[in-house]
């Protein structure tokens, strides 16, 4: 072929766009691993039960606290693909906060999410243990059921980080989830 019957440019945009998405794809998976590297060792901090708050002062006010979910780690999200699922956080068996968490994913590399404006305020006294229950409801077809299908239970004793909360159905398969949260103090509550 010589110079003069180049292709039109129009022909390569094909080939650009399988690159970029290769690249992107790449890049991506390079991320979510290292997201993944730093939260492994995060754990072994966050079994150690967390040390009551100190006082100088014999203060009986309760403590304002901001329970977060930091990360899920998805098991199986209970289907074929990804799947919908909505959270709810109680403590000691009032609500807490509640929360959607679209297209979960049980495959490697993509079973880790981090979930947006799923937090709550909790007032807890001193040397006082709250009981946290996390229950959960698969979207489908027909919505979301009167029932939860999956839910776990944990003990908050004070601010930190907390031992992580496994969360499944009756059949794990069915559902299954390891919740990380913390607990924060907030300033000028």
């Amino acid at each position: 072929m010589a110079d003069n019957e180049r292709k039109p440019a129009l022909q390569h945009v094909p080939a650009i766009l399988t690159g970029t998405a290769a690249l992107i794809a790449a890049l991506t998976g390079v991320y979510v691993n290292l997201h993944d590297t730093r939260g492994a060792s995060a754990p072994k901090a966050e079994a150690r039960p967390a040390a009551p708050i100190a006082s100088a002062t014999a203060n009986t006010a309760p403590v304002p606290l901001r329970v977060q979910v930091e990360r899920i780690a998805v098991e199986h999200d209970g289907r074929l693909g990804t799947t919908d699922w909505r959270f709810t956080v109680a403590a000691d068996g009032e609500p807490l906060f509640a929360f959607a968490q679209d297209a979960l994913d049980d495959s490697g590399g993509r079973n880790v999410v981090v979930p947006k404006d799923a937090q709550g305020l909790l007032r807890l006294a001193p040397g006082k243990r709250v009981h946290l229950t996390v229950q959960g409801w698969r979207g489908g077809l027909f919505g979301f059921g009167a029932k939860p299908i999956a839910s776990g239970e944990g003990t908050l004793a004070a601010a930190g980080a907390l031992a992580p909360i496994r969360v499944q159905a009756a059949q794990p398969e069915d559902g299954a989830f390891v919740f990380h949260l913390s607990a924060e103090p907030v300033r000028g509550q």
